[in-house]
């Protein structure tokens, strides 16, 4: 009987813990139990675990990590296993943790900080930085740029990426942080780790959906004037993936080449910037 409950225990574990494109999963083979994860996602994911196991006569043959990153597009990828310790004796797995997963590799501390993005908007045009890092009016304590921007002006990726999450439903705004929730966005998730936002963008336009791989000048969307807005601009932010969610992440400085192109720097308030190449 101790044996049976301990296998019923496992599968409602795996049940609980089963989620819509990332599931936690257990085989066992003979006296020993492996627990896996299958991540479907088209970007890694972080499982971070809040405990230990708490085992009886089973022992880790190797440390049990409590963040843990798994790969996209990933199947059967070892979280941990167990070993019966003495054949004689009964077992049991008392206690296995819960986690919370986070898009992205969130252990990240290293990205490409010299990378040279291009500004995201056709050549020719010129637009003025409304609002620049630590701005007063809604980017406090954050490395984020606003560019006065036209209803319609076409976005282009500032660097090629991964699409990862689109939202473009909204069609509300208003100059308060009540009508944050309401935002249109592309995301796009680049070779180094990092995230890129494109925020305020019209409601249906978006030019490129989940899945799709981006070349840097792409058109990816269509400025608009949706969420905490108080008036139409672009809203661009690059961060790193983080387990504390929007609040206290870490942006990004990143650099942009200005004018023809043969020029790269930190874009400051206040101040128009035009593309000429």
């Amino acid at each position: 009987m101790k044996k049976l409950f301990i296998v019923i225990l496992i599968s409602q574990f795996t049940i609980l813990f089963s989620q819509k494109n990332v599931k936690m999963y257990n085989e066992r083979k003979g006296d020993s139990i492996t627990f896996y994860v299958d991540n479907q996602e088209i970007y890694p994911v972080s499982l971070v675990f809040n405990s230990q196991p708490e085992t009886e006569n089973l022992k880790k043959p190797e440390l049990f990590k409590t963040t843990q990153v798994i790969p996209a597009k990933t199947t059967k990828q070892r979280v941990t296993y167990f070993v019966v310790n003495d054949k004689k004796k009964g077992w049991a797995i008392k206690k296995m943790p819960g986690y919370m997963m986070y898009i992205g590799d969130i252990t990240i501390k290293n990205y490409d900080n010299t990378y040279q993005y291009d500004l995201p908007f056709r050549k020719g045009k010129a637009f003025l930085m409304y609002q620049g890092y630590n701005g007063t009016f809604s980017h406090q304590n954050e490395n984020s740029l606003d560019f006065v921007m036209p209803e319609g002006t076409e976005i282009l990726a500032a660097r090629e990426g991964l699409v990862i999450d689109v939202l473009q439903s909204n069609n509300r705004s208003c100059p308060t942080r009540s009508c944050a929730p309401f935002g249109n966005y592309v995301s796009i998730l680049h070779s180094d780790g990092t995230i890129a936002q494109y925020f305020h963008i019209q409601q249906n336009g978006a030019k490129v959906n989940i899945g799709d791989k981006v070349t840097k000048g792409q058109l990816i969307a269509l400025s608009g004037n949706t969420g905490w807005s108080n008036g139409p601009h672009l809203h661009f932010v690059t961060f790193l993936p983080s387990s504390t969610g929007d609040k206290n992440r870490i942006t990004i400085k990143t650099l942009f080449r200005t004018g023809d192109g043969k020029k790269a720097e930190f874009l400051e308030e206040k101040k128009s910037y035009s593309r000429a190449y």
